[in-house]
């Protein structure tokens, strides 16, 4: 009975939270094993030193996309920014790898990217993306950030200073500590623990490049709109392109995710609803209409006479609701639902002229709709069998982020969609 009883001491689940405690096992020590997701971190100035333009390297996961000329830009998920050279769309070929920690979003416009590292925004100068140059860091300017891979520790002035220490990748291992240390979950991501109780805080003169729908950053005019934390968005003046200042023009809405320029308009799509915004006074954004949805992640796009929301259940944003909606926006201040058509789980969209490409969940690849009456798509097929995350379409040319890569398709003929390339993960 004691060999079973140190034996049942010692069998904790890994990654469990639930502890065992048997009335034999207080002679001994009580610990807990868990498997522990342990920050490595880096000085600014190093991870500043290493946005050079690294050799190109695999996917090891892929996230947003956005594409000026013939280059591509592919985020990895909290590690940086993949460059690739598209001028042969039949044979895309990657070309340098921006390692940025933290980095979900970017935006580009002529030879400056910018994208978030954490809760900071970057300026990044591209005009040789081999060889790009960070021209200025604006701090903490995503106030709530949530970085499922990780946190950032700022200056007591909640500044990135040269000894800043970013996180810059996790190792996992069992770890096994005394009943009673303090262990630190991120919100469905890693687990991570310290003894001594010190815890990281999360704290138009030129083209514009395309990004997707699923994009939490925009261009329009001069001015760069971010969603700067889950209630407000905001804008910062690109009058100097390589030091972005922020302004006190404030777009505020409830649960934002996503925003979608058209004209002078920008679409916010929330897990509540959309918010339109007229900006085209940019010191002076004026709401129009706001159209009402269940909860649920909420992309949109729009073409300015109707705009296009996807709904989809089974994540954080809640509800259970996966169906395209198209709401008609011709009178701004009166968005109306003009019709309703149910999907798997979809997700990014885009619309060409009087196509729709709307990506549909787990191996639903990328349904095309005709939407010349938006009130009445019709379905003319579907493209792939990937987990279509978002998607670009840029005169007959589709590019597609999933689950296992980036694809990219011909469509032409639309009844006859030709593959392109597709570019997998390791």
């Amino acid at each position: 009975m004691k060999n079973n009883l140190l034996h049942a001491c010692a069998r904790l689940s890994a990654g469990s939270l639930v502890l065992f405690l048997f009335g034999g096992c207080f002679k001994d020590k009580v610990t807990m094993t868990y498997k522990i997701l342990t920050p490595v971190y880096a000085t600014q100035t190093a991870v500043m030193g290493n946005i050079k333009g690294n050799p190109a390297q695999p996917f090891d996961s892929v996230g947003k996309i956005a594409m000026l000329g013939n280059y591509v830009f592919v985020n990895e998920v909290y590690k940086g920014i993949h460059v690739i050279d598209n001028s042969n769309p039949g044979h895309p070929a990657q070309i340098a790898f921006l390692n940025i920690p933290g980095n979900v979003d970017m935006a580009i416009r002529g030879n400056m990217l910018y994208a978030d590292m954490y809760s900071s925004l970057l300026s990044i100068d591209i005009t040789d993306p081999r060889s790009p140059k960070v021209t200025s860091i604006l701090s903490n300017l995503f106030r709530t950030y949530n970085a499922t891979g990780g946190y950032l520790i700022y200056d007591n002035s909640g500044n990135l200073t040269n000894n800043t220490r970013i996180i810059t990748g996790w190792v996992m291992k069992d770890t096994t500590v005394p009943v009673g240390s303090s262990i630190y979950y991120n919100g469905g991501g890693p687990m991570y623990y310290d003894l001594a109780g010190s815890v990281a805080q999360a704290s138009a003169a030129s083209s514009t490049g395309t990004v997707g729908s699923m994009s939490k950053m925009a261009i329009l005019n001069n001015y760069l709109y971010t969603i700067d934390e889950a209630h407000e968005a905001g804008a910062l003046s690109l009058a100097d392109p390589k030091t972005p200042a922020a302004t006190r023009i404030s777009l505020s809405g409830f649960d934002l995710e996503t925003i979608f320029p058209f004209g002078n308009k920008l679409f916010l799509g929330s897990k509540e609803g959309v918010f339109i915004y007229d900006v085209s006074d940019p010191s002076k954004p004026q709401q129009q209409g706001t159209f009402s949805h269940g909860s649920a992640c909420d992309p949109v796009i729009s073409d300015g006479d109707y705009a296009y929301v996807t709904l989809h259940s089974g994540t954080y944003c809640g509800g259970a609701s996966n169906e395209l909606d198209v709401v008609n926006v011709q009178n701004l201040n009166v968005p109306i639902l003009v019709s309703t058509y149910p999907m798997t789980r979809p997700q990014g969209l885009t619309k060409d002229g009087n196509l729709l490409f709307v990506c549909d969940g787990q191996s639903g690849g990328v349904k095309l709709f005709n939407a010349t009456d938006p009130k009445k798509l019709q379905l003319l097929g579907t493209i792939g069998q990937m987990s279509a995350y978002d998607v670009i379409s840029d005169n007959h040319h589709l590019m597609v982020v999933a689950a296992d890569g980036l694809y990219q398709y011909d469509y032409s003929d639309p009844q006859h969609v030709q593959p392109l390339s597709t570019l997998t993960l390791k």
